[in-house]
C-alpha cells in the first residue's frame, strides 16, 4: 500500500512539470507569432511588389524625415553655440575696453594728483622762502638783542 501512494505523488510532480513545459512552449509560440512582423501573402506577385514598394517608400520618407530632423537639431545647436561664442567674445571685448578706460582714468587721476602735489610742494617751498626772506629783512632792520646790551 505505501508504494502506490509514493508513485501517485511522483506522477503528480511529473504531470506538473510536463504541464508547465507545455504552457511555456505555448507562450513562446504566441510571442514569436505576435511580436514579429511578416508580409501578407495575399494576391499575386505584382500586387505584393506594389505593396512592398509602398512600404519601401514609406520607410524611405520616414528615414529622410528623421535625417532632416537630426540635421535641423544639429543646425539649431550649432547656431546656438555660435551665438553663445560670439556673445562671449563680445563680452570679453567689452570687459577689455572697460579695463583700458579704467586704467586711463586711474592714470589721469594719478597724474593730476601728482601735479597737484608738486604744485602744493612748490607753493609751500615758495612761501617758506618768502618767509625766510622776510625774516632776513626784519633781522637786518632790527637785529635780535635779547640781553638788551646793544643799545
Amino acid at each position: 500500500r505505501g508504494i502506490g501512494k509514493n508513485n501517485h505523488h511522483l506522477s503528480k510532480i511529473t504531470n506538473d512539470r510536463i504541464q508547465s513545459a507545455l504552457e511555456e512552449r505555448k507562450r513562446a509560440v504566441y510571442t514569436r507569432q505576435h511580436e514579429t512582423w511578416s508580409l501578407p501573402i495575399y494576391g499575386n506577385f505584382t500586387e505584393r511588389e506594389k505593396l512592398m514598394q509602398g512600404y519601401r517608400q514609406h520607410l524611405k520618407s520616414q528615414m529622410e524625415e528623421k535625417s532632416w530632423k537630426k540635421r535641423q537639431a544639429f543646425n539649431t545647436s550649432l547656431n546656438s553655440s555660435r551665438k553663445s561664442w560670439e556673445d562671449t567674445q563680445q563680452a570679453i571685448a567689452a570687459d577689455n575696453k572697460a579695463e583700458v578706460v579704467k586704467r586711463q582714468n586711474r592714470r589721469q587721476f594719478r597724474d593730476e594728483n601728482k601735479k597737484m602735489m608738486e604744485e602744493q610742494a612748490a607753493l609751500k617751498k615758495f612761501s617758506h622762502l618768502n618767509e625766510k626772506e622776510h625774516e632776513r629783512r626784519l633781522i637786518k632792520l632790527d637785529p635780535i638783542n635779547w640781553s638788551r646790551t646793544l643799545r
